[in-house]
């Protein structure tokens, strides 16, 4: 232990252990940085999807909860919310409306806040909590059609209630949207005064639960099948598909990104740690002359690693929260300002990373040195350090960190196949390099014959450092891509001027007046779609209970589904089998299915199905199978039909459009003259998916720039792995009367060739990585980038070129008798 902490302090004085020992510190600071952030926006962005739901998850059904369910909740330690909605008849001074009443208990929400107001339509304030005992809070439009104001009272069943505010949102708006009655709260306290709920009537009750998911998912596993058929649980992240699809692709960028960063690190460790190594081979020849044995260098090397990865990490640690604070308090406003607290997790794998990149980069060459012969002290020819197999360790330990930091095998088998791709490019290139040189050399300038001499001379080594910049690049284009991607997939999904409200339930005779007013009001109005309500019972001869027996959703085809007919394709519609009607004769009733309901029940085209409509039995054959964008707020239906279902009779319409925050006053006219629609107002969701899209987008932007500096300084380690060769040389060079601008000239063209080939490999490599991600991690259009393989050359040299330059910059300024006096 003596030696060891005299040979390694003795090192690290001497700038030995520098690039090392920063190596270790960049993959712990960047992994532990990279993870607390993630993790805290990550939790954030849970936090505001939960707001969606007002809990964490809720159980849904027809009947409340049973008492020992809710006894066993307490227990538990969870908090607990219920709701009870209802519909019932709202009578204030001047007139009466039905609503969808929701009596709640005092601790609601368990998520997110209500925003209230004294006057209708206007912005209002959050409040903690739910209406007190005597208080009916009315959603804005209720006011006018009531003829009341804050401090009148509302009857409602038997007795009346005081109105204590405007009620502008809800947590769980998003819930209910499709109770089409204006909304109304109360406490639950005066629910049994109300006499509005009887047997017989439609009630609905959710449980609310917030706390520990494991705690949550274990009380899942208790209850178990008693919750079939009466109920239904739900989750903060799939309260809506919207938020469920932008919630699952920002944790893969984010696990993506932190890989990335954990690769960028353990290459710069496995550089330096390839180089020290190397610069001991002679030491350890020395010792071994002295007698000491192969265990005994194992033991002395070991227990300076150990030594190292301890001091390492520990830095590692201490600069990642550091970092994670700066970065905090730079974006300042930019981040929300309920940004959730991190756990231990991220330090914890931080500490991981930096002992699994030291052992798994640094160890197997480290280990080798029990091999060198003490021959070696005089004859430097006799041993070459072996590349494979700590290539192959190193290898090893970049999947281990990948699969344990991301958890995903497919995000760490297409890492490891972009990469194999580089190295077999690499390799390439090396035996198209001695070709080049051997046929065009001779013809070149001065500067270009000795650039590719000298990557003729190291062609081993430029592999090496090919595969490494081509891997470093092939990273940040990924990068760079996917979060291209991303963005625009959420600019598509909700472009401006989205449709924010849906009104149905407009007779034929109403649709002239709906129409003018969506010209005069509205902005954005889709076409009057026609709706029938009917049941789908049988498909190709089999009846669909019998289909559906096993789905795990059986309750989503055995249920009434809206359905309409139409001559033209939805603009989000995209025909994926058969054709549409013009293609077919007329008088036989056609059907197109949304693809993924078909695929389930097993249905093609050709097949007929059987429905059953206002007591009707009607077939119809299927023509075709359509894709669907349910992602877009645009109105989309399972079945679409070429014409009327009995001749339209029994048919109202739906019509959706965009309404301006400041102009939602305009739907008093609308409802008062046309007091059978009904209205769903999605606005309130619609931005709050919009605010979490923006936080993830923040976090986005910021691990990018991270991990590209990670990237940079993987750069800078590879370059100044090769410096002991590129002094020699320079030395050589001047000694023999080269200027300092002929030596930088060389070097550029070196760097550049380097850069150029790198930038080629990394694209090929991003290809092959952004075709499987895209199309299988994040559910996107897979696409080909052909821009990327112009930008990606001149990337790669102006970035490895002008890097490279700067980082042997000392080469060129240190006097040729310093650099010969050190190597004789």
């Amino acid at each position: 232990m003596s030696l060891t902490w005299r040979m390694f302090w003795r090192d690290f004085k001497a700038g030995e252990l520098t690039l090392l020992l920063v190596s270790v510190v960049l993959a712990v600071t960047v992994v532990t940085s990279i993870g607390i952030f993630s993790e805290r926006i990550r939790q954030t962005i849970f936090s505001e999807a939960s707001a969606l739901l007002a809990a964490d998850y809720a159980l849904s059904g027809s009947r409340a909860p049973e008492p020992a369910w809710l006894d066993l909740a307490a227990e538990q330690g969870l908090a607990q919310a219920e709701v009870i909605s209802f519909q019932s008849m709202l009578f204030g001074a001047e007139g009466n409306q039905l609503g969808a009443i929701r009596a709640v208990t005092d601790n609601f929400p368990l998520r997110g806040q209500i925003v209230v107001a004294e006057q209708p339509f206007t912005a209002g304030q959050a409040v903690q909590g739910g209406p007190p005992p005597g208080e009916i809070w009315l959603t804005s439009r209720l006011f006018p059609i009531l003829g009341v104001a804050v401090g009148d009272m509302v009857g409602i069943g038997a007795t009346d209630l005081r109105v204590g505010a405007a009620l502008i949102t809800e947590p769980d708006s998003s819930s209910s949207a499709f109770n089409v009655q204006p909304r109304a709260l109360i406490n639950r306290a005066d629910l049994a005064a109300t006499q509005a709920v009887q047997p017989g009537s439609r009630i609905s009750y959710r449980w609310l639960l917030a706390g520990d998911e494991a705690v949550i998912l274990a009380l899942q596993d208790t209850i178990g099948d008693d919750i079939e058929p009466h109920f239904r649980w739900r989750s903060a992240r799939r309260a809506n598909d919207n938020i469920g699809a932008t919630l699952d692709r920002a944790e893969s960028f984010l696990l993506l990104a932190g890989s990335l960063a954990v690769v960028l690190a353990g290459v710069a460790l496995a550089m330096s740690a390839q180089r020290y190594a190397g610069r001991h081979v002679d030491a350890v020849a020395l010792l071994k002359t002295l007698g000491y044995p192969p265990s005994r260098i194992i033991r002395l090397y070991g227990s300076g690693l150990l030594g190292l990865a301890a001091g390492g990490i520990v830095v590692g640690l201490l600069m990642g929260e550091l970092l994670h604070q700066v970065i905090v308090w730079l974006l300042g406003d930019l981040l929300p300002n309920n940004l959730a607290v991190h756990g231990w997790q991220a330090y914890g794998l931080g500490a991981l990373t930096g002992f699994v990149t030291l052992m798994g980069f640094a160890w197997p060459p480290f280990y080798r040195l029990r091999d060198v012969p003490p021959v070696r002290v005089i004859r430097s020819d006799v041993y070459q350090q072996p590349k494979l197999l700590w290539q192959l360790w190193g290898a090893l330990g970049v999947l281990v960190i990948v699969f344990l930091y991301s958890g995903d095998w497919k995000l760490t088998l297409a890492m490891v196949a972009g990469g194999a791709l580089c190295i077999w490019g690499a390799s390439l290139f090396a035996r198209s390099l001695l070709w080049m040189l051997r046929r065009y050399g001779s013809r070149l300038g001065r500067n270009w014959r000795l650039g590719l001499a000298s990557l003729q001379r190291h062609s081993q080594q430029n592999g090496l450092q090919v595969v490494i910049f081509s891997i470093a690049l092939m990273l940040l284009f990924t990068l760079t891509l996917i979060r291209t991607s991303l963005l625009s997939e959420w600019e598509r999904q909700l472009p401006e001027g989205s449709p924010n409200h849906f009104v149905y339930n407009v007779f034929a005779e109403d649709l002239p007046y709906v129409e003018t007013w969506l010209t005069d009001s509205a902005e954005n109005p889709s076409p009057a779609y026609p709706l029938t309500r009917g049941r789908l019972v049988e498909a190709r001869g089999i009846d669909i209970d019998t289909l559906t027996e096993n789905l795990p959703d059986r309750g989503d085809y055995v249920r009434e589904l809206n359905m309409t007919w139409s001559e033209t394709l939805g603009a989000d519609n995209e025909v994926v089998a058969g054709a549409w009607w013009e293609t077919y004769g007329e008088g036989e009733l056609l059907v197109s299915v949304e693809q993924r309901f078909a695929e389930d029940l097993g249905v093609t085209v050709g097949d007929l199905l059987v429905y059953s409509v206002g007591g009707l039995r009607i077939e119809a054959t299927v023509a075709s199978l359509r894709s669907l964008d349910w992602e877009s707020f645009n109105p989309n239906f399972y079945m679409i039909f070429n014409q009327p279902l009995q001749a339209g009779a029994g048919a109202t319409y739906l019509v959706s459009f965009y309404l301006a925050t400041d102009n939602k006053i305009a739907l008093n006219e609308l409802l008062r003259n046309v007091p059978t629609l009904a209205v769903i107002e999605v606005d309130a969701l619609i931005e709050q998916i919009q605010g979490i899209i923006a936080q993830v987008t923040l976090a986005i932007e910021f691990i990018l720039a991270l991990v590209l500096t990670s990237g940079l300084l993987v750069l800078i380690a590879g370059i100044q792995s090769s410096l002991d060769t590129r002094f020699r040389e320079s030395a050589l060079l001047r000694t023999m009367g080269a200027s300092a601008s002929l030596v930088r000239g060389t070097l550029w063209v070196e760097f550049g060739a380097l850069g150029v080939l790198a930038g080629l490999l990394g694209a090929a490599g991003t290809e092959a990585i952004l075709f499987y991600l895209q199309g299988s991690v994040f559910g996107m259009e897979t696409r080909w980038h052909p821009v990327l393989w112009l930008v990606a050359p001149a990337a790669g040299l102006a970035l490895i070129g002008a890097v490279g330059v700067w980082s042997t910059s000392k080469v060129i300024r240190t006097p040729p008798m310093r650099v010969l006096r050190n190597w004789l």
